[in-house]
């Protein structure tokens, strides 16, 4: 299913406005992983490693400068309102044996029969939630709008996920 994602991170020593702004200046993220039955860690990982991590819908393995690695989902992102930036990610640790809860992205597949009567395809939703161990989440969640014909509609429940995973959308 889903592929790891890993970066690299360094521990964090300044918290607040002032240091995070250094660090962003510096071409550097500062990030959060937490977890039930793991510590929260500060670090820090470079600017083009979170725009990877960010576009990626599965585990992301964070590799420390320990040599400690973590096994995470992203779970938010704080960006700039101008600039679009990211200033801050959150990462969920999480165990290989249990269900998460993370967000991935719908791709529309085929030419809806509607638009070829002068329609055209308004895709709503662009990521849905799902729930699945964590080696089995998707990229992406497929919707095939082959069939559609003018004023239909595909709804959540006409999506096919793939075994072991589901929605409650």
């Amino acid at each position: 299913m889903s592929k790891t994602l890993s970066i690299t991170a360094t521990k964090r020593e300044g918290f607040g406005k002032g240091p995070s702004r250094r660090l962003r200046r510096a071409n550097l993220i500062p990030i959060v992983t937490y977890g039930h039955g793991f510590d929260t860690s500060s670090m820090t990982i470079k600017a083009e490693d979170s725009e990877r991590a960010f576009h990626h819908s599965g585990i992301v393995e964070i590799v420390c400068d320990d040599n400690d690695k973590k096994t995470t989902v992203l779970k938010t992102v704080q960006r700039h309102p101008i600039s679009n930036k990211i200033l801050h990610l959150d990462f969920q640790e999480v165990r290989r044996d249990e269900i998460v809860s993370t967000m991935v992205p719908i791709v529309s597949v085929g030419e809806p029969a509607g638009t070829r009567q002068g329609g055209q395809l308004e895709q709503v939703m662009l990521e849905i939630e799902v729930k699945s161990l964590p080696m089995d989440i998707p990229e992406v969640i497929t919707a095939d709008v082959s069939a559609l014909e003018l004023d239909e509609t595909l709804y959540v429940r006409d999506l096919v996920f793939p075994e072991g995973v589901s929605s409650d959308a």
